[in-house]
């Protein structure tokens, strides 16, 4: 049934277009903007620019494609130029959903993989159940707060989430039906992916491993391997073509951009379990932490059922080369290798786990699994040693009411602090997480708070100072009029502060001024110093 589908696409786009003017200026814009520019300037008028630029290896292709409709229409206000990148950066998140689904159609999500047998006893699937089926995960995804806040500003994590569920999607097809199409539009995607971070190599890489497991099982004739070297001839191109920073010296710029992946030069403090640590001083479970505690609890709970499943599949099919199960080896690879890898060559990690927002996809997958699983009668039958139809239907209510309510809770918190989804916090950080954790680092909250000050100080020129950078970036979304009332000034000189804590947890007042929460805990305050 494509009515659905369609109707749950249509809707989610319509609420990305009307979404996307209410968020502020990221702390990262600014300067992926100016990536944009500099690549644009130097693909079209030989600007060297971009090489001196510390995140030149950071997606200057999405960034030039971000930076279209504002040269497009001559646009010059930086809060209409911030608007439009926000709604291009939702719509590449919207284009990888479409196609999470489409990898959720090419999947089976019930048991019929685990043995031969079963297969032929089994009816295959309405199409409704495989569309509903396909269409859970891109729900669930959704109902993520932080990803679905990050995907109008957050133009590395995303593009690359996005272009991940892409590439993986082309891999599926051109592993079940190689051609040489197929292989020219998978390695634009590759290249892209690439272009935004260098571990978008892992595609290739997982071209190749399957591609010979599916020779081997017999899946694929052994002369489709040329349609495999073609891949990867072109995917050479394409990773060249879409980084233009590579151009003038690709071997050299290639050795550069994994040395700054393995290795990057961040050095600013992260407050993590209570102590503010630098990258690079961070223990190994700073990223299984922050997961634990930002992602809703019962994803987590279908993703390690499904994982389990999954491990069960895999190692049952290990003996004929993974010949039916090839399939679920992939997302699983695509889920954990990622991390192994950040963890093996001990990678800079920081701000939370937005560095692997792209393996999130492949979890929703293997929690889709798991939900299969939960509601299988088989399962039902394997733990009562009998059929018991009125067990099943349990196992499904439950389920489903289940996620329901895990739904509800996830609209409710999302509507009720919107726009700052992105601070959510799931029930294993405790009550006090601004105690332990980073909050609005991404200083989207300054918007609102410049806002209040110019609209409830009294003063016609108004002595402000704030934090960090962001304070100065959401200036733009004042009118000319308040922006000329604002002098920004020294601390000793202000006479309001605003601040979101970012590096400094200890700045919480209970003498603020004006306060934006989310539920109970503070993320930006102002202060009135004299």
């Amino acid at each position: 049934m494509r009515v659905l589908p369609f109707a749950f696409f249509t809707l989610t786009l319509a609420l990305g277009i009307f979404l996307s003017g209410d968020y502020g200026i990221s702390w990262d814009e600014p300067i992926q903007n100016a990536l944009g520019n500099a690549s644009w300037n130097y693909v079209l008028h030989g600007s060297t620019d971009l090489f001196q630029l510390q995140n030149q290896y950071h997606g200057g292709f999405v960034e030039m494609l971000e930076n279209v409709p504002w040269r497009l229409f001559h646009w010059t206000e930086p809060a209409t130029i911030f608007l439009s990148r926000h709604l291009a950066n939702y719509l590449i998140f919207w284009l990888g959903t479409i196609f999470l689904f489409l990898i959720g159609r090419e999947l089976r999500f019930d048991r019929q993989d685990l043995h031969k047998a079963e297969i032929a006893n089994h009816r295959i699937q309405s199409d409704l159940s495989k569309s509903l089926t396909a269409l859970l995960p891109v729900i669930l995804l959704y109902l993520t707060p932080r990803i679905f806040a990050q995907s109008f500003y957050n133009s590395k994590d995303i593009p690359l989430l996005s272009y991940f569920i892409i590439g993986n999607y082309f891999l599926l097809r051109f592993l079940k039906k190689p051609s040489i199409t197929l292989a020219l539009v998978f390695a634009m995607v590759s290249g892209m992916a690439f272009s935004i971070r260098v571990l978008g190599i892992l595609i290739p890489v997982f071209a190749v491993t399957f591609f010979i497991i599916n020779i081997l099982n017999e899946n694929i004739p052994k002369r489709s391997l040329k349609y495999l070297a073609g891949y990867l001839l072109l995917t050479t191109g394409c990773c060249i073509l879409f980084s233009p920073v590579l151009w003038h010296d690709p071997v050299g710029g290639l050795q550069k951009s994994f040395l700054i992946f393995s290795h990057y030069p961040y050095n600013d403090a992260q407050f993590f379990m209570g102590n503010l640590h630098k990258p690079q001083q961070l223990p190994w479970y700073y990223i299984p932490v922050w997961m634990g505690i930002t992602l809703p609890v019962m994803w987590q709970l279908f993703f390690f059922i499904g994982l389990i499943s999954v491990a069960i599949i895999i190692i049952r099919s290990a003996k004929d080369l993974f010949r039916s199960s090839w399939p679920w080896l992939l997302i699983a690879s695509w889920c954990i290798l990622p991390g192994l890898i950040v963890l093996i060559l001990d990678s800079a990690v920081y701000d939370e786990w937005r560095h692997l927002f792209f393996i999130y996809p492949a979890c929703l997958l293997i929690a889709m699994r798991g939900i299969s699983v939960v509601i299988s009668p088989s399962l039902v039958q394997s733990i009562l040693k009998k059929s018991d139809p009125e067990k099943t239907i349990l196992s499904l209510r439950i389920t489903i009411a289940a996620i329901i309510t895990q739904a509800v809770f996830l609209l409710q918190f999302m509507i009720a602090n919107h726009p700052y989804e992105h601070v959510y916090f799931n029930l294993i950080a405790g009550n006090n997480p601004e105690k332990k954790f980073d909050l609005d680092y991404w200083g989207l909250s300054y918007r609102q708070g410049l806002q209040y000050l110019v609209k409830h100080a009294n003063e016609d020129t108004i002595k402000a100072c704030w934090a960090n950078a962001p304070g100065n970036y959401n200036l733009a979304w004042l009118n000319k009029a308040d922006r000329q009332r604002i002098r920004e000034m020294p601390y000793d000189s202000s006479e309001y502060f605003i601040t979101n804590f970012r590096f400094h947890p200890d700045q919480y007042k209970d003498s603020a001024w004006h306060t934006i929460k989310v539920n109970d805990f503070t993320i930006l305050a102002i202060e009135k110093l004299h």
